[in-house]
């Protein structure tokens, strides 16, 4: 087994960029491209489309892409059982988090484990929220964190670490939407809204606007909240975001929480924790970091 060549196309599937993995893992393209069809001939299948402009996984080559995780993942604890280190655990391992995450408690979280295992080497995505879990059950990434849903999905298992409201976030500076904002009640009818492109805080923002039937005219859906908290910043409405990011964000000077609520019911919550895919607690490594994640110190909030 060439596990150079399984190290290389496992990169490849993660940027699907050709000249990224040929400039990260030191490799010309001509050998990158080579590696990819020798395995493609081996598999007996197309394991990537490629024109022009992208690069896509086929389904063959998403599959393809498991195995090797799985073999390397076999490989590097054979290495360390015939070197005799069982407590000393060594390898990489893959976390996705939103930018927010990072920034506030994710290093907490992360740093009992960096101390106890110094030999392991953390690759860390960031992203939308929105789109952890589905990194999850892609296979992209070992660990994400994310908004836990009610239900998760029967593959994954998750870990709740903090709680955060949902709130309305209003521009400071003064602009016609700032205006609308000091209105009581607040007229919806005319009152633009930057509500989040899906998600949990999409499913609890339709849930609270069906429920008070309100019908508001709506500037935008955007994927992030840190993007909405940016729309929100320049005027151009109102925002629904998760009260952490609101609270971590660079533009928080520029944001106020507006009080919709009126006495009645709230937004609601996001709770905030850490997945995995069931099968992947056999990992020694993903089980060490799931054993040292813990509800982060009230500061780190």
């Amino acid at each position: 087994m060439d596990y150079d060549a399984l190290r290389l196309f496992l990169h490849l599937s993660r940027t699907l960029r050709f000249s990224r993995t040929s400039r990260e893992c030191h490799v010309s393209l001509s050998a990158l491209s080579r590696t990819v069809q020798r395995l493609e001939r081996e598999a007996g299948w197309p394991l990537l489309e490629r024109d022009r402009r992208t690069v896509r996984l086929t389904a063959e080559g998403a599959r393809f892409a498991e195995h090797a995780r799985d073999t390397l993942e076999r490989w590097d604890r054979l290495g360390r059982e015939l070197a005799g280190r069982r407590d000393r655990l060594s390898g990489t391992i893959a976390i996705f988090a939103s930018v927010t995450a990072c920034q506030s408690f994710l290093p907490e979280l992360l740093s009992a484990f960096r101390q106890r295992h110094p030999e392991i080497h953390i690759r860390l995505e960031t992203g939308y929220a929105a789109d952890a879990l589905e990194r999850l059950a892609e296979g992209r990434v070992d660990v994400s964190v994310a908004a836990i849903p009610a239900r998760m999905p029967q593959a994954l298992v998750a870990r709740v670490l903090l709680h955060t409201p949902l709130v309305f976030a209003a521009p400071r500076a003064a602009c016609e939407v700032e205006r609308l904002c000091h209105r009581r009640p607040l007229p919806w009818p005319e009152l633009p809204v930057v509500l989040p492109a899906s998600g949990q805080a999409r499913d609890s923002a339709d849930r609270w606007l069906r429920r008070r039937r309100i019908a508001p005219a709506v500037y935008g859906e955007v994927p992030g909240s840190e993007a909405i908290l940016a729309l929100v910043s320049l005027g151009c409405g109102v925002g629904i975001v998760p009260r952490l990011v609101l609270d971590e964000s660079p533009l928080a000077a520029k944001v106020r929480i507006l009080d919709a609520d009126d006495g009645g019911e709230a937004l609601g919550e996001f709770r905030v924790g850490v997945c995995t895919r069931r099968r992947k607690l056999a990992s020694p490594l993903v089980r060490a970091l799931w054993e040292s994640m813990t509800r982060p110190a009230p500061h780190a909030l």
